[in-house]
């Protein structure tokens, strides 16, 4: 299939220029939004919990008001799943440091003769309390002064000695029971738990450097890859293509809000995989094209016959995949529509950097290299 009976003959060296100066400003642009603003990070790198329920007969919003006590949270209903809900909270316990240290200090407070020997908790869990002492204490008082600062008691202290150690192990809810508890309570069903995700703050930092880091490498491994299968002229091209990729695309997911999470990143690096293979079929035209005097009389005539070539391949197969991508985003549903939309706007913009962006680098790179050539 040929979108054009001949190869056309566009200009394309004209444009390098002016379109060059627009993704500047473009990724300028992207770049300051992204540092100023920031991206809406999901669960995976805020931290927090994600839980997936089933509630016969419930509505969005008496899912929201049952859930009000518990404060910002994100709550979708599932399309085509009337009976489905997404719950988002920005946190994964129903304690803090200060309730739990507040709590351990009163505790010492009542115990006169007895002395805490050691302490364990996770605030970022939430799931209990661990306190060794060296003679046993009433469990009674642990419990009464774990309601005077309001923790979640799950009803059941753990105890065991060892030696001359007594340990109780406070146990606490989980944010994931507390909150199907009240959903059962208010909405008078039970709800079905079908997924549950927590991530820990220090986790989801963690994540996030590790998902930014990932696209790193990614453009370094290219780098060099691009360098040893063609030459070091061409690698640059490549590499700043994608920074202009993943650039904008990053700007325009701070822009809309959208929720940034590890199908983003997968998104990303599928972007740059996609951008990278676009590239690369327009650099070995170029290549072929490097002895043949018909193809040109400079490197920057060569370019822009090898972009004519190769263009009908280029607008086929992009077009073909946002055919696939629309279809996703119209008919996926709210799991996997921020990675659809991430890569509809990765492939346009990929196809227009792999024609506007990395070949205009090779010229230029072309050019100061022939200039400091003639200097010497």
């Amino acid at each position: 299939m040929r979108l054009f009976k001949k190869t056309p003959v566009i200009p394309f060296y004209r444009w390098f220029k002016t379109f060059g100066i627009i993704s500047a400003v473009i990724v300028t642009l992207s770049l300051l939004l992204f540092f100023v603003k920031g991206l809406t990070y999901g669960v995976d790198f805020a931290g927090g919990t994600e839980l997936q329920v089933r509630i016969d007969g419930a509505t969005i919003g008496q899912v929201r008001q049952a859930l009000s006590e518990y404060g910002k949270m994100e709550i979708q209903q599932f399309e085509g799943k009337s009976d489905e809900f997404l719950i988002r909270l920005p946190k994964i316990s129903l304690v803090n440091d200060v309730q739990i240290k507040a709590y351990i200090k009163d505790v010492e407070s009542k115990i006169a003769g007895t002395k805490l020997i050691n302490k364990h908790y996770d605030s970022e869990v939430g799931d209990r309390i661990e306190l060794w002492f060296d003679k046993g204490v009433d469990q009674t008082m642990l419990k009464t002064v774990g309601e005077k600062h309001k923790l979640p008691l799950a009803g059941k202290i753990e105890y065991k000695q060892m030696g001359d150690r007594y340990i109780y192990r406070i146990l606490l809810v989980g944010i994931s029971n507390k909150l199907i508890s009240s959903l059962t309570t208010t909405l008078k069903v039970a709800p079905t738990l079908l997924r549950l995700e927590a991530v820990g703050p220090k986790v989801g930092k963690q994540l996030r450097v590790d998902a930014f880091m990932s696209l790193l490498y990614a453009l370094i491994a290219i780098l060099l890859y691009i360098a040893l299968r063609f030459n070091y002229q061409f690698s640059p091209g490549a590499v700043v293509a994608l920074i202009h990729d993943v650039s904008i695309t990053l700007g325009i997911f701070v822009l809309l809000g959208i929720t940034f999470d590890l199908t983003i990143v997968a998104a990303l690096l599928t972007i740059v995989g996609y951008s990278l293979n676009d590239t690369i079929v327009v650099y070995d035209r170029i290549r072929e094209n490097m002895d043949n005097p018909n193809k040109g009389a400079n490197l920057t005539m060569k370019i822009n016959t090898s972009l004519n070539e190769t263009l009908n391949r280029t607008l086929l197969t992009s077009a073909t995949t946002i055919f696939v991508l629309v279809a996703l985003l119209i008919w996926g549903g709210g799991i996997i529509r921020g990675f659809a939309l991430a890569m509809t706007i990765g492939v346009v913009i990929g196809t227009y950097s792999s024609i506007f962006i990395a070949t205009p680098v090779t010229i230029l790179l072309e050019k100061y290299i022939e200039k400091q050539g003639h200097k010497k």
